[in-house]
C-alpha cells in the first residue's frame, strides 16, 4: 500500500476548449465510498464532445473532471466497505443510480429516474491520479488483471447491454456494423454463441483484420452495404458505427423480422428508411450506457479470460498531455485505436 497524497493531478475542464491540469485537494473516502489509485483511462468520443462543449446540455456538468472508462487499485476504504481489500484491482460502474426508483428496482440501473448522475461526465472522473466512487458500484478483478485492458471493460459493458437485449440464439446468423472499439468487442461476445455466420461491415483494414481473428466470417464495405437491394439476412444486427449511415446498413444486414440494436450515435442526421422497420417487422433496440447486469455480465468474461481487450489500445499519454492526446484523436491517424491517459 502506497501512501496517499494531499493533491490530486487532475485534467480540469471548465468549459467547451477551457481545460488544464490542476493540483486538487484529495479527501478521503466517505462512508460507503471507495479511493482508487487510477491505472489507466481511456479517450472515448463522448469525453471529446465534453471538450469542445458539443456534448448536450443535459448530460455535462461544468467545471469537471473528464474520465468514464478507466480501471484502477483501492487506496483506501471508506466506512462501512467491507467486502473490498486495500490494492484490489477494480473498475466501477459510471451511473451513480439511486437504487430505489421503479427502473432501478426492476434491473434498468442505466436509465435511473433520478436524473442523470455520471462518474466523468457529472462528478469528477478518472483523468486523474485518484478517483473516489460509490463502493456499490466498484466490481472486482482478478489480481494481477491487466489494467490497460480492463479501461475498457466500460465501453464493452455498453456492448453487452445490447447483445443482452437481442438475447442471439446460438448458430444465427449475425451481423456488426463499424470497425471501432464497440464493434470490435460485439465480434467477440457474438462469436461466443458461435454462430454460423458473423458479418463485418466496415472499412478500417486493421479493424477488418482484427475483426476476421475475432470470429468475422466475412467483410463487406460500408458502400456495399448501404446499396439498395443489399442483405446478409442477420437475424441480430449490432450497430456500433457511429456514422450517419451506419443505421440504413444495420436495417439493410437484417432479414425479416430480426433484431437491430443501435449502439452509435452518429455526428449528423442519421440516414435509412424507418419504412423498413415495418415492412420487415424489425424489433429495435437502442442502448443508453450499461446497467449493472451488463457490468456484472462482462467483468465476469473478462476474469474468465473471454475478451482480448490490449489489441484495442493503440496509443497512451500521460494525463498532463492531454492535450497533446486530443490533439491526435482530431488528426485520427491511419492506426488510431482506443487512446489511454496513464497518470
Amino acid at each position: 500500500m502506497g501512501t496517499i497524497p494531499d493533491t490530486n493531478p487532475s485534467v480540469v475542464v471548465r468549459g467547451p476548449d477551457d481545460f488544464g491540469v490542476e493540483e486538487r485537494p484529495l479527501a478521503p473516502p466517505g462512508p460507503g465510498e471507495v479511493l482508487v489509485r487510477v491505472g489507466a483511462a481511456g479517450i472515448c468520443g463522448s469525453d471529446v464532445e465534453l471538450f469542445a462543449g458539443t456534448r448536450p446540455a443535459a448530460y455535462v456538468s461544468y467545471p469537471v473532471v473528464p474520465g468514464h472508462e478507466w480501471s484502477g487499485t483501492v487506496a483506501a476504504l471508506g466506512e462501512g466497505v467491507d467486502w473490498l481489500d486495500v490494492d484490489d484491482p477494480v473498475v466501477a460502474q459510471g451511473f451513480r443510480n439511486c437504487g430505489r426508483c421503479p427502473r432501478c428496482r426492476e434491473g434498468a440501473t442505466n436509465l435511473c429516474e433520478a436524473g442523470y448522475a455520471e462518474t466523468g461526465f457529472t462528478h469528477a472522473g478518472a483523468f486523474s491520479s485518484y478517483v473516489v466512487v460509490p463502493a456499490r458500484l466498484v466490481h472486482r478483478l482478478n489480481a494481477g488483471a491487466d489494467l490497460e485492458a480492463a479501461a475498457l471493460l466500460e465501453p464493452s459493458a455498453c456492448v453487452l447491454e445490447g447483445v443482452l437485449a437481442a438475447a442471439p440464439e446460438v448458430g444465427a446468423r449475425v451481423a456488426v456494423v463499424g470497425t471501432g472499439t464497440l464493434s470490435l468487442v460485439a465480434c467477440q461476445v457474438l462469436a461466443a454463441y458461435s454462430p454460423s455466420e458473423l458479418v463485418l461491415i466496415g472499412d478500417s483494414p486493421s479493424g477488418r483484420e482484427l475483426g476476421t481473428a475475432w470470429g468475422a466470417t466475412r467483410c463487406v464495405s460500408n458502400a456495399e452495404a448501404v446499396e439498395s437491394g443489399w442483405t446478409c439476412d442477420a437475424d441480430v444486427v449490432v450497430e456500433a458505427g457511429s456514422r450517419q449511415t451506419s443505421a440504413k446498413a444495420a436495417l439493410n444486414a437484417a432479414r425479416r423480422g430480426a433484431t437491430v440494436v443501435l449502439e452509435g450515435i452518429p455526428g449528423g442526421p442519421a440516414e435509412g428508411d424507418l419504412t423498413d422497420i415495418v415492412l420487415k417487422h424489425l424489433r429495435v433496440q437502442g442502448v443508453f450506457g450499461a446497467s449493472a447486469a451488463a457490468w456484472e455480465h462482462v467483468v465476469g468474461m473478462f476474469n474468465a479470460g473471454l475478451l482480448d481487450l490490449r489489441p484495442l489500445i493503440s496509443h497512451r499519454y500521460a494525463v498532463a498531455d492531454v492535450g497533446a492526446a486530443l490533439s491526435m484523436l482530431r488528426e485520427r491517424p491511419a492506426d488510431l485505436r482506443k487512446v489511454l491517459l496513464r497518470p
